[in-house]
């Protein structure tokens, strides 16, 4: 027995052209908003800017898409994003996956100063020996 796979499921239907019921209600809300206000200030300055702050906020979340996504299923994880805080935190893992102890600072301070000193020393001989290498061969080349 064959069953038909549905396709396209994730393609919302559409009521009236080219609006979803998700943008349908959005937009009725917004128009319920403007009879709200335009009851309370009538055809006044407040009116106005109540009406352009809503459309505003509301046009964006009905129609506009985000990576392929409606804004309004992206707007809880924006929220998120926005009010949790940012803190990089380093923490040094060990072989196994486990945090290394910290150590005394007593027992990494080294009791010589010399082998550190001998490292200064290769180092310097290294970058003179290159220096003088590099100066040799813009002789030759001259």
């Amino acid at each position: 027995m064959q069953y038909s796979v549905p396709q396209f499921v994730d393609v919302e239907d559409k009521i009236l052209p080219h609006l979803t019921i998700k943008q349908f209600l959005m937009l009725v809300f917004c128009g319920l908003l403007g009879v709200i206000y335009w009851a309370l200030f009538n055809v006044s300055l407040i009116f106005f800017v109540l009406m352009f702050f809503t459309l505003l906020i509301f046009l964006p979340i009905t129609f506009a898409k985000f990576n392929g996504r409606p804004l309004l299923s992206n707007l809880p994880n924006l929220i998120q994003f926005i009010r949790a805080p940012r803190y990089r935190i380093f923490m040094r893992m060990g072989a196994g996956g486990m945090v290394k102890k910290e150590e005394p600072l007593a027992a990494s301070i080294p009791d010589k100063a010399e082998p550190s000193e001998s490292r200064l020393k290769k180092l310097a001989y290294l970058l003179d020996e290159k220096t003088a290498e590099e100066e040799r061969l813009l002789r030759t080349t001259k």
